[in-house]
């Protein structure tokens, strides 16, 4: 029996031979509880001074440690990355936890969740959104009433089925007889999450058992009355080709579209709509020309390329091809091919009509290669139109009562409309003009139209201050642009919840669905 540490000198032959086993963190909130006391050493839980509030912030540390791990299971709405937290975390946390409480007179509440969550576990931490998650959720188990209050709860809203909060002070084995009361199946509440969480968590598992299932599927014909697999991927290339719309072209422009503002100067609105034809072009150039080469190689006329080849495969499964995606001449989308056109041929629509009528009185903010471009020129012709310095400026959002583009009536007089955004997590509740919870069921809640006002810079709005993404994966990496791939910008949304409390829900605007 033979265990190492990571190594480049370990001898390649005895690994060769050996049997190799692996220790993954243990699954769920019960034995993720059970395994940290299993292993915290007896001495070292009794040699606080203080034991009364050492044991019951410990125990929050511990719950704590197994939450932000179990929130992982549930993908974007849980972290936007899944962090691989490990055992030391939790130990270098609880030796910090017992320094500050022997050495301070009083239990330095702030310090210690800046340290642990800031510290300890956000080392490992690199997305802005989920550093706030982190002391979101610590901050649930690291504070005064976890110490004085002996009823208090992690969750109240659970309180009916079970209370999940730190037992009275006594032993290691009488706080693992409580864990050991634990519920076997944990509700997505416990961690922060809305109970819808668990259809997403679901959908995840399922998403991945599906593409396995693909990812193994040969490439062979069906029998009598069962198309081939030729005949499918010429079926899907020739209705393509047949709707792929034209190319966006400058000459059937509206005077006003491209139109100067009144100091003379071009409408930046104007110049950031050439740059998405442009960018639309390219991407119909090039699905027309891949269409056109998949045609002619099904007859035989040309080669397969490997390009092609793979392009063959993601019309079997409905899969957009790589070079139409983000990685190519697309842009960030999760949906299937069939949805992906759909959306595309939509997309072209909008700027089409933009282009031939001016600038709507609503914006579809989803349509947008570069939606930072958009708000960007949006600020800057404010900027020109007033004579003020863009970068003492900034955009204050508030929700109107219209639903989308036909029901906004005109353009607002400062600033722009946008529309077709989705909230996950919540939802924006316009009769009532506040966020809140999700209707069950429902992952996705349509966000009414929104106002991007221009005011000065100055102390931040009131309110939740919401991430808007471009998919629901969320994580995205850092563009050439100095700009994430995914993430676009946050909008402030009144709430008469504390901005907590949707934090840990994962509250974010999202610019499209997946199907």
């Amino acid at each position: 029996w033979l265990t190492t540490m990571p190594t480049p000198k370990f001898p390649v032959a005895v690994l060769q031979s050996s049997l190799k086993l692996t220790q993954e963190p243990p699954k769920g909130l019960k034995a993720n509880m059970a395994r940290s006391y299993i292993d915290m050493d007896e001495a070292e839980f009794e040699s606080c001074d203080k034991p009364a509030p050492f044991k019951k912030l410990m125990f929050g540390l511990a719950f704590f440690n197994a939450v932000i791990q179990e929130r992982r299971k549930y993908g974007a709405v849980g972290w936007n990355i899944p962090y691989q937290w490990m055992t030391s975390d939790l130990i270098f946390a609880q030796q910090n936890l017992r320094l500050m409480i022997n050495e301070q007179p009083s239990t330095p509440f702030e310090a210690l969740n800046v340290i642990i969550s800031d510290v300890v576990y956000g080392g490992r931490v690199t997305d802005a959104q989920d550093v706030r998650l982190t002391r979101a959720v610590l901050a649930t188990y690291m504070n005064p009433t976890a110490v004085n209050d002996p009823n208090a709860s992690y969750c109240p809203s659970l309180d009916a089925r079970f209370r999940y909060g730190p037992p009275a002070e006594g032993d290691v084995e009488a706080y693992k007889a409580y864990i050991a009361t634990f519920p076997i199946i944990d509700r997505p509440e416990i961690f922060g999450l809305h109970q819808n969480a668990d259809i997403s968590f679901q959908q995840k598992e399922t998403g991945t058992m599906l593409e396995t299932i693909i990812s193994l599927q040969p490439r062979t014909g069906g029998g009598a009355g069962v198309k081939t697999p030729d005949e499918q991927v010429q079926e899907v290339a020739d209705e393509l080709a047949s709707k792929l719309p034209p190319k966006l072209d400058a000459k059937s422009a509206a005077e006003v579209t491209f139109g100067k503002l009144s100091d003379g100067s071009v409408n930046p609105l104007g110049i950031f709509l050439s740059h998405e034809m442009s960018k639309f072009n390219r991407l119909l150039l090039a699905m027309s020309a891949m269409l056109s080469e998949m045609q002619r190689a099904l007859k035989g006329l040309v080669v397969m390329s490997a390009e092609l080849d793979a392009a063959y495969a993601n019309f079997i499964f409905q899969q957009v091809p790589g070079p139409w995606g983000e990685s190519g001449r697309g842009y960030p989308s999760l949906k299937p091919l069939a949805s992906w056109f759909k959306d595309l041929v939509q997309r072209v629509d909008f700027m089409r009509t933009w282009l031939a009528t001016g600038p709507p009185s609503s914006f579809w903010i989803s349509a947008f290669f570069f939606p930072q471009g958009f708000l960007t020129s949006a600020l800057q012709a404010h900027a020109r139109r007033c004579q003020l310095p863009i970068d003492m400026l900034r955009f204050n959002t508030k929700v109107m009562p219209y639903l989308g583009l036909e029901q906004t009536p005109a353009p607002p007089e400062t600033g722009a409309y946008i529309h077709g955004m989705v909230m996950e997590g919540a939802r924006f509740d316009a009769a009532a003009g506040y966020m809140a919870e999700s209707h069950p069921g429902e992952l996705f809640a349509p966000m009414n139209v929104v106002w991007l006002n221009p005011g000065e810079l100055g102390p931040a709005e009131p309110g939740y201050v919401c991430p808007f993404y471009k998919t629901n994966l969320r994580a995205g990496t850092l563009s050439t642009t100095g700009h994430s791939t995914n993430h676009v910008c946050n909008f402030t949304l009144p709430s008469v919840e504390e901005p907590s409390h949707w934090i840990r829900r994962g509250a974010a605007l999202i610019s499209q669905t997946n199907d």
